[in-house]
């Protein structure tokens, strides 16, 4: 049976080896041996072998330090200006971005961008009017010199404090609309974008662990929406070298749940006893759109202090 040797260098000097059957899993070795070729690996040197004495050699930057895992990386954070939005716009900026944020609120978006200095710019987008995702994105594109966007973070959420038996339509579109439609739409112009500029980029999906429990009110449905919709997009995007995953925090210690600053993280809903914060969530992002991540396909994070996983409640 034909076989493709494989050799991965390590950046240590190691190197591991592996056979490829094109036999067993054609589609699976060219797409394989397509993405080395198009330098889709980050952080190691790819040898391998077509026929027994031809070898190409691609070798890949590997970021050495924090401030340089997202280095001269453009993220477009749509939902920038709420806690959690802004914690990832700060940790991006710190691990080398370059950000674009987006909100709702015209003044409070302003401030946001004060706030996060000059290597934030921002634009006002309403995520009900999907009709006007696309010119949001070129507008995007257009806010810094490199004209592109390589990141995508879909952050925007509402929560929505109607309960079965209570929930009005009104609740339920709005709660939908935003976490679910505006998400699948804002991915689709972004994912579009990508694909004609030939960017292999990152998308990231904000879920919640809350998409684990049973759906009893339109938040939880919207967010178990979510987990399949990145499943399905990161299967219909990988293709161009786009990564698509989710990270699905539990309770966070930010205004949507009502926690204002100087209150207790303490709570005993999650088995960890505490509220995770927006700093720990945006820590996981900055990985999760990481050359580091490349591997990680239509998966969902979860960092939640085990709610949902371990404990529903």
């Amino acid at each position: 049976m034909e076989k493709v040797l494989i050799e991965i260098e390590m950046e240590n000097g190691d190197v591991m080896k592996g056979e490829l059957y094109p036999e067993v899993a054609p589609i699976t070795v060219e797409n394989f041996l397509k993405l080395i070729d198009e330098d889709f690996f980050a952080g190691l040197i790819f040898y391998y072998f077509k026929k027994k004495n031809e070898k190409n050699v691609i070798s890949v930057n590997i970021p050495q330090s924090k401030e340089e895992l997202l280095k001269d990386k453009i993220a477009f954070i749509v939902g920038g200006t709420g806690g959690l939005g802004t914690a990832i716009a700060e940790a991006f900026i710190a691990a080398g971005a370059k950000v674009i944020i987006s909100g709702t609120n015209e003044e409070k978006l302003q401030r946001s961008v004060k706030k996060l200095g000059n290597n934030a710019k921002g634009i006002q987008i309403d995520l009900k009017k999907v009709i006007s995702f696309d010119e949001k994105v070129l507008q995007a594109v257009e806010q810094f010199s490199e004209k592109r966007i390589d990141i995508l973070v879909n952050c925007a959420g509402i929560h929505g404090n109607q309960r079965f038996g209570e929930i009005s339509e009104d609740t339920w579109d709005s709660v939908l609309d935003v976490n679910l439609k505006g998400m699948f739409f804002m991915t689709q112009s972004v994912g579009n974008y990508m694909k004609k500029n030939n960017i292999k980029g990152h998308i990231l999906n904000v879920s919640s662990a809350a998409a684990l429990k049973p759906g009893y009110t339109p938040y939880e449905i919207s967010k178990s929406g979510v987990k399949s919709l990145t499943l399905g997009v990161a299967a219909e995007l990988i293709p161009y070298g786009i990564v698509v995953n989710a990270i699905a925090p539990g309770p966070v210690a930010t205004e949507m749940l009502n926690w204002k600053e100087g209150d207790t993280l303490y709570t005993d809903c999650v088995p960890a006893m505490r509220f995770s914060t927006p700093s720990e969530i945006a820590q996981l992002a900055v990985i999760m759109v990481s050359n580091m991540c490349d591997l990680v396909i239509g998966d969902t994070f979860y960092i939640s202090g085990g709610s949902g996983t371990i404990k529903y409640q």
